[in-house]
């Protein structure tokens, strides 16, 4: 993961979400998400029409709970339905492209807000 943007390759994305399919219980309740790191999901998917849209993955990377962002295209089907792809970078392609994966945030517990009635 890139320290300075928190993006994430394809191959450390598949890894981390199969790895979460794979738990057989997790103890996050819920995900804390810096604003400013999100904003970088928005930017890559602003410019867009229509509704954008972004999707986001639950992972586990070494044991820890993640939440893992990715910016979507709105495809219309010839049948009228509406689909919406996940923009990734290529396979082996650097994290740094304009399609990206994010990771920046921590499980709550331990960042947990500890007066919350929600915990």
């Amino acid at each position: 993961m890139s320290a300075t943007d928190k993006k994430i390759t394809l191959a450390e994305a598949i890894s981390w979400t199969s790895a979460w399919r794979s738990a057989p219980s997790t103890s996050a309740r819920a995900f804390l998400i810096p604003i400013q790191d999100l904003q970088g999901v928005l930017n890559e998917i602003s410019g867009q029409g229509g509704n954008p849209c972004a999707r986001a993955y639950l992972a586990i990377d070494g044991g820890v709970e993640k939440l893992i962002f990715v910016g979507t295209s709105q495809e219309t089907q010839p049948d009228k339905s509406v689909i919406y792809r996940d923009l990734l970078p290529a396979a082996g392609e650097e994290a740094t492209s304009s399609n990206s994966i994010y990771d920046f945030t921590n499980p709550c517990p331990p960042d947990c807000d500890p007066s919350s009635p929600l915990n």
